[in-house]
Parts: structure tokens; C-alpha cells; sequence
């Protein structure tokens, strides 16, 4: 087919029109967007686009997407989280058996002459295996976005997990090149203590505005991946550590939100670009459909391990179900296969399609996460091997007359405006341990709790409480738990809901919630009576 060059104003009216078509369509079918992102790479390709300006456009916002992903994920997790045993011992000998059974059976189908597997070595195919054992940070991350999972449990294991794959990825990548780090990088201890300073300080200074924008783009692109690249080490890990340099800032929150809707538009670039890697013959697709299956293997093997240690049933099914896809790293360890002739083009094709497939495969399973989890919970319970005292969840009893859902910018005020009045009837719930940590060791009555868990729910006793406000950030986490507050059978205590947009509070109504606090609205409201009882107090 013959490529289509056009100028870049039409190629950007092209691409964004059909991302922003596709991405609906997904949405309208319960569907992430992003799988509409990958129908139109796929559409321009086979259109003829794959050539000229479309990729010098893609290829910048396709790294700047990633970069900006991981610097956001960076400011989220600390590095602590990253040396638990269930989280190295897990990554690691995940990486090296998803390898070797993947590997051993392209390899066995080679030995027998199957078609489309008989040109491939020993070592191609293990290099398959081991760019199939990765699972994808994007996608992962997207995910827990969308669903307000970023700082749960299972949430934190999954990136942990991506993390040490990331350290895999490092590895392979300076091997392959046969070429070892700089000398410099026995600088990188000294630089990255000295550019946590500089940072912080910057970060201080760059006010509310676009200097703060600035900053946002400035700290991952050049302080992190440009800084990591000169050193030959992965750019993008680069921007994952000085995004975990800041981390303790108290500014990091508000970093965080700004990049957000920049990391979301730079990335559509990236899930546009994985479908222009080449054209999909038949063959490509039946590879990858036969093959598809691993992607069960996958999730099995993590929730297996995960087994071992001190997980709950729920967090490890969770995690091992976000884990279960194949990563756009494999793409990249394709391009370094095909570039030193282990394996052919076609291949790179073939894998750009597992990737595609497996995002296909696994958004509807992740829709429906916590009814798989309650519908299969005493079969997936006999796997665990965490003693009965790790599996409990928080228990709400006693004097407890009001529970705040959420401790964050909405929910900590409000608990500590409530406790004043209420200090021995009130509760506060988050499923973020280090936030219930640093609360409690200031005396404060808040538990560990994941309020989207059935258990959470039935195991406690909510005979005498008469108020629970959802009061969590993110509009998903509060929908999750009230559809669990629904099972319950004669509720008696009233419900408080945070909301930022109409459609968000039309369907809180249709769930019953007694008290809806729509952001947007009520704050201006909240902000006028306040101002107007100030006002009197000053005339008298």
C-alpha cells in the first residue's frame, strides 16, 4: 500500500479527530478510550499513514507520554514500598518463569516445524518469552487511575512490580547494546542527593501558575531522562526517580494534578504509535490469538506467588489481574531483536498485536474486578496462605456514630472539624497505610480499610451509626462503595457523597445516596454564607 504524506496541519486534524471518534465508541461500550487510541494507530496504518510527518508528530508525544506517566506515578510511591519480599521475590522469579515457559514453547513449536516458529533459535525465542513477561505500565497505571486505585494495596504492589521489571528492562537494554553504563553513572548518587535540593527549592518558588507547569515538565524531561540518558541508562526510569525524589514534598499533590491532563493527552500519542508498527497480516493475528492464553498463565503464576506471602486473597487477585497483559516493553525489546537479526519484522508486528489484545482481553475483566473477586471469593480464599489475622478487614463497632470514608483534602478536615464536637463517636477510613500511620501517631481514631470490599461491609457492626461520608477524592472509589453499601440489608445509617460534575450526582441519586455535596457548586455557596456571617460579625 502506498504511504499518505501530508502536511502536519492536516495530519494533526486526522489523528485527533479519529482518536477522539474511536476513544467515544470505546467509552459507549464500558470500553478504557485508550483501546480507541490503538484502533486508530491500527486504521492509519492500514490507511496508508505510516510514513512522513504522522510519525515525526507521534514519536515526541508517544516519549513524553511515558515520561510524564512515570514522573506522575514517581511522586505517588516511595521507595520502601519497593524492597518488601513480596514485591522482589514476586517481580523477579515472575520474570524469569513467565520467560522460560513461554520461551520453551515458541521454542517447542520451532523445533516441530510449525510454520511462522521453525526460523526461530533457542535464543529468539526465549528473547520472546522474556519481552512477553512484562505487563504494561501504561495500561496499569491508566487503570488504577480510572478506578481511584493508585494508592490501595493492590494498587502499590502493581507498580512496585512494574518498578522491578522496569530494572529488568535496564539490564537487558544495556546487554543488548553491548555497550555498559557511562563511567559517570558512579556520579549518580552524588547528583540525584544534590538535585533532590535544587528541585525542592525550584518547586518552592514556582508559584500556582504556569511557572508550576513549567517546572512539571522541566523536573521529568531534564532532570530525570535527559540526565539517565547521558549516562546510557533508560530515560524514562530517569523520570520515574525524580518523580520518587519528591515524593515527601509538600507541594507534590498539587505537581501531581497539574501533570495530569498533559500526561493523558501526551499519551495518546504513545497508544496511536504502537498501531502504526506495521500492518497486520492473517498469520499475525492467528499467532496472536493462539497465543493470547498466556495472558491467564500470567495472571496465575502472579496470584501463585503472591501466595506465599502475607497478602490478602482480594489484594493479590486484584494485583494479579491488573498484571495480566503483555507490555509496550516487549515492543521495544522486539525493535532490539529485530535490529541484531534474531528475530524478523513480522514478529514485531505479531507482538504489537499480543500487546493490543491483551489490553482487549483484560479491560472488561478489570471493569468487573470486585463481583469476579465476590462470586469466586471461596475458591480464590483456599489459595491464600495468609494467616486469618492479615485477612481481616477494619471492624467499625462500639460508640461509633460517624465514619469518614477517605482522608485526604476533603475527608481529613472534615474529620477533624467533626471531632471537635464528636472526639469518642467518630472514625476515620483510608486505604492508604502510610497516611493511617502518620494520623494515628498524632492520636487520632483512624483504621486501615478498603471500602470497595464486601468484607468491609459484613464484617462490621453498623447498629449504631448514623452518618458514613464518602469522602474520597475520586469519583469511582465512591461510586464502588456505595454499590457495596446497596447489598447491605437494612441500613439504617445515612449517607454523604462528594461529586464534581451532574451526570456523577444523577447517578448517586439512583443509588440512593441522602446527601449529595456537589464540589463545584456548593463551595462557592459554602464560601458566600461564610463571608456573609463574617460580614455581621464584623458590624456588630
Amino acid at each position: 500500500m502506498d504511504t499518505i504524506d501530508l502536511s502536519a496541519g492536516y495530519i494533526d486534524a486526522i489523528w485527533l479527530t479519529l482518536a477522539f471518534l474511536s476513544g467515544l465508541l470505546m467509552r459507549r461500550f464500558g470500553l478504557p478510550a485508550l483501546l480507541g487510541f490503538l484502533a486508530t494507530g491500527f486504521f492509519l496504518n492500514f490507511a496508508g499513514f505510516t510514513d512522513g510527518n504522522l510519525k515525526q508528530i507521534l514519536k515526541p508525544l508517544s516519549s513524553m507520554g511515558v515520561i510524564l506517566l512515570l514522573f506522575t506515578i514517581g511522586l505517588k510511591i516511595k521507595i520502601k514500598q519497593l524492597i518488601k519480599p513480596e514485591i522482589l521475590i514476586t517481580a523477579s522469579s515472575h520474570v524469569i518463569l513467565t520467560t522460560l515457559a513461554i520461551g520453551g514453547v515458541i521454542f517447542g513449536l520451532s523445533v516441530l516445524g510449525i510454520q511462522h516458529f521453525s526460523e526461530l533459535s533457542i535464543e529468539s525465542s526465549m528473547t520472546i518469552g522474556f519481552a512477553l513477561s512484562f505487563s504494561s505500565t501504561v495500561f496499569i497505571i491508566k487503570s488504577l487511575e480510572d478506578r481511584g486505585e493508585i494508592t490501595s494495596r493492590h494498587g502499590r504492589f502493581a507498580i512496585g512490580i512494574l518498578v522491578i521489571q522496569d530494572i529488568f528492562a535496564v539490564v537487558f537494554l544495556t546487554l543488548s547494546k553491548s555497550v555498559m553504563p557511562s563511567i559517570w553513572v558512579l556520579a549518580l548518587p552524588v547528583y540525584l542527593y544534590l538535585i533532590k535540593i535544587i528541585l525542592g527549592r525550584l518547586l518552592d518558588k514556582s508559584g500556582h501558575g504556569e511557572l508550576l507547569t513549567v517546572f512539571g515538565f522541566f523536573a521529568p524531561l531534564i532532570a530525570g531522562a535527559l540526565a539517565f540518558d547521558l549516562v546510557d541508562l533508560k530515560y524514562d526510569l530517569g523520570a520515574l526517580i525524580i518523580g520518587m525524589l519528591l515524593v515527601n514534598h509538600p507541594r507534590k499533590e498539587e505537581l501531581y494534578d497539574r501533570m495530569l491532563s498533559y500526561k493523558d493527552f501526551f499519551l495518546i500519542g504513545f497508544f496511536i504509535n504502537v498501531g502504526l508498527a506495521g500492518i497486520p497480516s492473517l498469520s499475525n493475528f492467528l499467532i496472536a490469538f493462539a497465543m493470547l492464553g498466556f495472558v491467564f498463565f500470567k495472571g496465575f503464576l502472579f496470584f501463585k506467588i503472591f501466595s506465599f506471602f502475607k497478602l490478602r486473597a482480594r489484594t493479590n487477585f486484584l494485583t494479579s489481574l491488573h498484571l495480566s497483559n503483555y507490555s509496550e516493553f516487549g515492543l521495544i525489546i522486539g525493535a532490539v531483536a529485530v535490529a541484531n537479526g534474531m528475530i524478523s519484522n513480522d514478529w514485531l508486528t505479531t507482538l504489537a498485536i499480543f500487546m493490543s489484545l491483551s489490553f482487549l482481553l483484560a479491560s472488561p475483566f478489570i471493569a468487573r474486578s470486585y463481583d469476579l473477586f465476590e462470586k469466586h471469593h471461596d475458591k480464590l480464599v483456599i489459595w491464600n496462605r495468609t494467616p486469618p489475622e492479615y485477612v481481616q478487614q477494619a471492624k467499625i463497632s462500639g460508640e461509633v456514630k460517624y465514619v469518614i470514608i477517605g482522608l485526604g483534602s476533603i475527608g481529613l478536615p472534615a474529620y477533624f472539624h467533626l471531632k471537635e464536637s464528636f472526639p469518642d463517636c467518630i472514625i476515620g477510613v483510608d486505604y492508604n497505610g502510610d497516611k493511617v500511620n502518620e494520623l494515628k501517631k498524632d492520636g487520632n481514631n483512624v483504621v486501615w480499610g478498603d471500602s470497595t470490599d464486601r468484607d468491609f461491609w459484613d464484617e462490621s457492626n453498623w447498629e449504631k451509626v448514623d452518618v458514613v461520608v464518602l469522602a474520597m477524592s475520586d469519583y469511582a472509589s465512591n461510586h464502588n462503595t456505595m454499590k457495596q453499601i446497596k447489598k447491605l440489608k437494612d441500613r439504617k445509617f445515612k449517607i454523604a457523597a462528594i461529586c464534581h460534575y451532574d451526570d456523577e450526582k444523577e447517578v448517586f441519586e439512583k443509588l440512593d445516596v441522602d446527601y449529595i455535596y456537589d464540589y463545584k457548586t456548593s463551595v462557592g455557596e459554602d464560601f458566600a454564607q461564610h463571608a456573609m456571617e463574617e460580614s455581621k460579625k464584623v458590624v456588630i
